[in-house]
């Protein structure tokens, strides 16, 4: 029985990566901040600080149990991204979350078990200053906050050890995936959130900031299988992880209201006021990852339905 660790096991990604991993038949262990899930298909759990506990816990682990992979999905990354890049303390914990532990987390393979196959959930987030309307592989990132100038130097240090210690580590630059287990604070969510509070009349109206915005919108669970399908490859690499293809925000909208008979227009109104910053336009070149056998399985249009029946 194959082994696996997932460092970050409590989000989205984290929470359907137990759950495929479980289905493949692997004793997968996980590695998160909150206990209240802990044990769900579980062989084992850490309950773990990365920015503040030692690694002592994790040595013991590895050397004990050699997981055969290692998925680390963990991240800080502050809802406000303008308030967290002028306060340091958010900088710290970005700096130590998305790119020091990973970094003790490849020395401590480095000695303890360098066989192990390691994959790094990086972000579209790394391309925000680019002009390029499609990214791919070899587009020079271009971070503009915290959180992507952190994982920026992860994917330098993933590289720097696969070349210099030939280790099998892997980096999936993810864009948007959405899933039921979204937070409420994602618009995603804030969409289909709204959209049931309309039809039992709590709101009158559901507002928004920007129905024209494009974003390149995925089904998670998809990403979470093309996390698995990269470290079977059998040579470590950097791939996109993408849907291909950029939505309107109104897209949501007219999808969710056509299954529901409803007129989108007579509910949804746009408030520019509500817009904090601009956002790139970021659509993901995953022409790499098609071309291994990752194929995506849920469209756009099915992943709405979804999340508003509350389906996996």
């Amino acid at each position: 029985m194959r082994k696996a660790l997932i460092i970050g096991s409590e989000g989205q990604d984290g929470t359907l990566l137990k759950q495929l991993l479980v289905s493949k038949h692997y004793e997968v262990w996980g590695l998160g901040k909150n206990e209240g899930n802990c044990l769900n298909g579980l062989a084992g759990y850490f309950s773990f600080d990365l920015e503040k506990d030692d690694f002592t816990i994790l040595t013991n682990f590895i050397v004990s149990k050699k997981p055969d992979e290692i998925y680390y999905v963990a991240a800080f990354h502050h809802s406000s991204q303008e308030d967290s890049d002028t306060d340091f303390e958010f900088i710290e914990k970005s700096v130590k979350v998305n790119q020091i532990g990973f970094i003790r987390i490849l020395e401590l393979c480095k000695y303890h078990h360098p066989s192990c196959r390691i994959f790094y959930a990086s972000s579209s987030l790394i391309f925000s200053g680019t002009d390029q309307p499609f990214q791919n592989e070899k587009t020079t990132p271009e971070p503009r906050c915290v959180y992507s100038v952190t994982k920026c130097a992860a994917m330098e240090a993933a590289k720097y050890y696969r070349g210099v210690y030939n280790f099998f580590i892997s980096v999936g630059i993810m864009y948007n995936h959405e899933s039921i287990y979204r937070k409420d604070y994602f618009l995603s969510k804030k969409i289909i959130n709204e959209t049931k509070q309309l039809l039992v009349k709590n709101i009158e109206s559901i507002e928004i900031g920007n129905l024209s915005a494009i974003t390149d919108w995925g089904y998670a669970l998809d990403y979470v299988e093309a996390m698995w399908h990269i470290l079977q490859l059998q040579k470590p690499d950097t791939f996109i992880i993408s849907s291909g293809k950029g939505h309107k925000v109104q897209d949501w909208f007219e999808v969710l209201f056509n299954y529901l008979n409803m007129e989108w227009k007579q509910y949804v109104k746009e408030d520019i006021s509500l817009i904090q910053r601009k956002k790139p336009v970021l659509i993901g070149d995953n022409k790499k990852l098609l071309s291994t056998g990752w194929i995506p399985k849920v469209g756009f249009e099915e992943m709405v339905i979804r999340m508003y029946n509350n389906i996996i």
